[in-house]
């Protein structure tokens, strides 16, 4: 049966009749053909409005274009940062080949890394060996004495050797730790001859190593001599009482020299007698030496030419302290003369210089004003070498010259 329309309305479509309600129109929108004019209808469109499916295809979006990042600006300190760390880091390496090299490959002779440098060439079975003894005589200097004439002991083809000596001298005990290398050397090669070449300078303790040699020459401006034996110490309790400076040193019951040479305490008859028995004995060991290597070459008594002097060569060849006046190339052929040699091929042996040498050769060029570990003084700037007041500081016994 259909229904019938209410009073006052049309028939109703029968095709209508049970289709569904049209869809509610947007929220705050408007039922359709209820919009203000000039305004387009709001919501879907009413049946039979829509469109083909066909003409519902949206057209293919372009694909999105590619725009590439703008370069990055490469900063002025970025540049710099980066050539500074590419040069450390090839520094790096390159000190590390160089310590690698030295240390390792050209260390033939074990740990010493001394190299052999060639300076007449001859017959390498004829070999004159030559070492160099420079500077003040300290345990550095006697430590590399003993390496290379330990290679020099242990080399067959050596048949001389001649030390090169140019020192003021130095501590005692480190001269005669040389003394005793060199004396050493010749009890393991017996027959192989000693030549000691002076240079301008072998006086105290630079004299006490040249006795040990089978021969001396010295050159024409050479000083040598200088025999006896030096005790610096410095005393200054009268600059402490002023200052009203005392010194509260504890020393050990019944040890009553222990603190003697105390530069804040007044020297007593008794400490000065204990000082000069230590001087004394060092003193008397020298002119053992001179005698035992000297012998019979001496000319007049030791104690007259064991006063303290500085001789020239030609004094010191007068008194018997060395045999000839000439040049190193003479103490070569003198070696190898006495080795009877015919064909000598001298070589010298030395440590190659480390960066570590050449970097403190260069800072003791001059010291830079207002330099750490330095004071003003009227305007002078004096720097403070922490060794160097220990040395002052300390009593030592020194075979050393103070001419320079």
């Amino acid at each position: 049966m259909i229904p019938q329309p209410p009073p006052g309305q049309g028939p109703i479509d029968p095709r209508g009749a049970f289709a569904p309600p049209p869809p509610p129109p947007p929220t705050g929108g408007m039922p359709p053909g209820m919009q203000p004019p000039g305004r387009p209808p709001q919501g879907p469109p009413p049946p039979g409005m829509y469109p083909p499916p066909q003409q519902m295809m949206m057209p293919p979006m372009p694909p999105p274009m590619y725009y590439p990042p703008p370069p990055r600006e490469r900063s002025f300190a970025r540049a710099i940062f980066m050539t500074l760390a590419t040069s450390i880091f090839g520094l790096s390496i390159a000190i590390n080949a160089y310590i690698l090299l030295f240390t390792g490959l050209m260390s033939g002779g074990g740990r010493t890394g001394a190299t052999q440098n060639t300076i007449v060439s001859g017959d390498e079975t004829q070999t004159v060996a030559v070492i160099r003894l420079n500077g003040v005589i300290m345990g550095e200097q006697a430590e590399k004495f003993r390496r290379h004439i330990g290679l020099a002991a242990h080399n067959a083809d050596v048949k001389a050797l001649v030390i090169e000596v140019d020192s003021p001298g130095g501590s005692v005990t480190a001269s005669d730790e040389i003394y005793q290398c060199i004396l050493d050397f010749k009890n393991h090669k017996p027959g192989v001859k000693v030549v000691v070449a002076q240079g301008s300078l072998a006086a105290s303790g630079g004299y006490y190593v040249s006795c040990a040699a089978d021969h001396v020459i010295a050159q024409p401006t050479t000083i040598t001599g200088n025999i006896g034996v030096l005790l610096p110490r410095y005393n200054f309790h009268k600059l402490a009482e002023k200052w009203g400076i005392e010194e509260q040193t504890t020393v050990s019951s019944g040890a009553t020299f222990k603190n003697s040479g105390s530069m804040l305490q007044p020297e007593t008859a008794a400490d000065k007698q204990y000082w000069q028995g230590l001087a004394d004995e060092m003193f008397d060991r020298f002119k053992q030496i001179v005698k035992d290597g000297r012998g019979t070459k001496l000319v007049g008594s030791i104690d007259e030419i064991a006063n303290g002097k500085a001789y020239t060569a030609s004094e010191a060849k007068k008194l018997g302290l060395i045999d000839d006046i000439g040049y190193a190339s003479d103490a070569y052929d003198k070696a190898a003369a006495l080795a009877g040699l015919t064909n000598k091929h001298v070589v010298r042996y030395q440590d190659p210089p480390s960066f570590l040498d050449v970097f403190a050769a260069e800072s003791k060029l001059g010291g830079m004003k207002g330099a750490a570990g330095g004071v003003q003084i009227n305007g002078v700037n004096v720097n403070v070498d922490a060794a160097l007041l220990h040395e002052v500081t300390t009593p030592r016994l020194m075979y050393l010259w103070r001419g320079e």
